[in-house]
């Protein structure tokens, strides 16, 4: 297999002072650029550009994703797996390792959005590298015991595992995490629960700015623009509206994920990002079902920033997201009044479209980004470096003003270091030197 790595630097002189190391949780390889993680990185990365320039990103991506193409990112192409039970185990190990070029790059801070496998990066990183990056991450799915029909289940294991490899993890929702400390009593002591408990910081999603043309139709659209997945309650969904097809037929269901029309009412037109949010724009009432695993919806997102009001189960996680613009159902009695209200009651929809469009205004990712740049910054101020200038250090900022500009593999073949030798200390302590400074991938003097 060849892997190639991309990048669009164009200034390779541009100082960088932290390079991070994203590990993606991959679960829609078939369209990358609608993968959820995919979307979420795209608007960090976006966001954390408008208020800092220091940081520089190389993803590990299992093919070139366009979204992901900022100036200061790269990607490493490596193989993932997508189905869940299998995602977990499948840890690319050589590709990865391959593709790291250790003796060249360094990774001050390692951004894991699959918990499970953070482990077994951390072991490539410390045991095969001189690097040692500080692990944080964000944690977008867990196999809840709730959710599943598997007869042995590891995943809830491995995932907790995983996350206490990191010093901080962000996590959609603290009705979810919550959900993770109740699961995890299961497995471990008082003592990792309250651990867990310190690393696990419930960070909202922020709401995506849509670009798209409003769209007017005298249809009555009902969207469900999750995955029609058991997880989502989808048979639950289907269930409903056949008892309310039966009621009335003034309507149609727009189901943007699903394969195939399984009901007469249902559509399934798909379109791109623009076209997605232009479709979604001319929606009556969205729906979001019961899910047990407490976690965000940014599908809901998606159609309330154009207006939409969303009818939400009478979930912890659902208040979290949507507050006093989301309109709540408590059973299928509830569901079915609430629905027809929605649909027929013009004043009623308008008041929750208004309160829609009010909560996305202070939830843009603009305002989000915060929570994801502190915990970076935390992560920053606790890196590991030297504690005093020893005689290898003195080599190592010697050799750089002699030099002017170097490489890391510079450095470590005029020293002929390897792998037992951690190179991260003299990495951080160089940072403040003040005739020092980082590029993407060099050491030269200012």
């Amino acid at each position: 297999m060849n892997i190639f790595q991309f990048t669009d630097v164009e200034d390779s002189d541009k100082e960088y002072k932290y390079k991070i190391l994203v590990y993606p949780n991959i679960t829609f390889l078939k369209d990358l650029e609608k993968d959820s993680y995919v979307v979420v990185l795209g608007n960090i990365i976006r966001e954390l550009n408008k208020i800092r320039d220091d940081l520089f990103f190389t993803i590990i991506s299992p093919s070139y994703i366009n979204s992901l193409n900022f100036e200061n990112t790269e990607q490493i192409i490596a193989p993932q797996v997508s189905y869940p039970n299998s995602m977990r185990m499948a840890f690319p190990f050589k590709e990865v390792f391959s593709n790291l070029k250790w003796k060249e790059n360094d990774y001050d801070i390692v951004y894991s959005h699959l918990p499970e496998h953070t482990g077994n990066l951390k072991n490539l990183l410390y045991n095969s590298t001189n690097i040692s990056p500080a692990f944080i991450g964000y944690t977008h799915w867990t196999e809840f015991k709730e959710i599943t029909n598997y007869e042995y289940q590891v995943g809830l294991a491995y995932n907790i595992v995983g996350l206490l490899q990191m010093s901080k993890c962000g996590i959609n929702t603290q009705a979810q995490k919550n959900l993770v400390l109740k699961n995890a009593k299961e497995y471990f002591n008082d003592d990792v629960v309250s651990k867990l408990d310190k690393i696990l910081q419930p960070q909202y999603l922020g709401w995506e700015i849509p670009k798209y043309e409003k769209q007017i139709t005298d249809k009555n659209i009902i969207v469900y623009n999750h995955r029609p997945h058991t997880y989502k309650n989808y048979p639950w969904f289907l269930e409903q509206t056949d008892k309310l097809w039966e009621q009335r037929k003034d309507f149609e269901v727009w189901v943007p994920l699903a394969e195939s029309r399984e009901k007469e009412y249902i559509t399934n037109e798909k379109f791109d990002r623009v076209g997605y949010f232009s479709k979604l724009s001319s929606c009556l009432v969205g729906v979001c079902c019961r899910q047990k695993y407490e976690g965000w919806a940014v599908s809901a997102t998606d159609g309330m920033s154009v207006g939409v009001p969303y009818l939400f189960s009478d979930d912890g996680s659902y208040h979290e997201l949507a507050d006093e613009a989301g309109i709540y159902y408590k059973d299928e009695k509830d569901f079915s009044d609430k629905i027809n209200k929605v649909l027929d009651d013009k004043e009623f929809r308008k008041e929750y479209s208004d309160k829609s469009t009010n909560i996305f205004e202070i939830s843009v990712w603009g305002e989000a980004i915060h929570q994801f740049n502190n915990m970076i910054n935390e992560t920053i101020d606790n890196l590991p470096m030297l504690k005093e200038d020893t005689e290898s250090y003195k080599k190592v900022v010697d050799f750089i003003h002699k030099k002017k500009s170097v490489t890391k593999k510079e450095i470590l073949d005029y020293l002929g270091w390897g792998v037992r030798i951690s190179f991260s200390g003299y990495r951080n302590r160089l940072r403040n030197e003040p005739t020092i400074r980082f590029t993407k991938n060099r050491y030269e003097v200012i």
